[in-house]
């Protein structure tokens, strides 16, 4: 099993998702303890080399070293739309 590690500053952004965002991006990633290097690597751009997936309107980028993921940053996978 490898272990997730998430850095303080990338918690603290996840608290202020929606309930939804947040619960989908914790189960995909808790994924990654057993399966780690199920994801693609990027190839180009500013996350090249990093791992991804899609958890909802999220892309989550980690990289992998040894049996520890390093979440590494939360993007937006699609601009949201305007709530009215």
């Amino acid at each position: 099993m490898a272990r997730v590690v998430w850095p303080e500053s990338l918690l603290g952004v996840l608290e202020e998702f929606p309930a939804r965002d947040r619960e989908l991006i914790l189960e995909k990633a808790g994924a990654l303890e057993r399966f780690p290097t199920m994801h693609p690597v990027r190839a180009k751009g500013p996350f090249r080399q990093q791992r991804w997936f899609v958890a909802g309107n999220w892309l989550v980028y980690y990289r992998v070293v040894e049996r520890t993921v390093y979440i590494r940053a939360l993007w937006p996978a699609r601009i949201p739309l305007p709530q009215s």
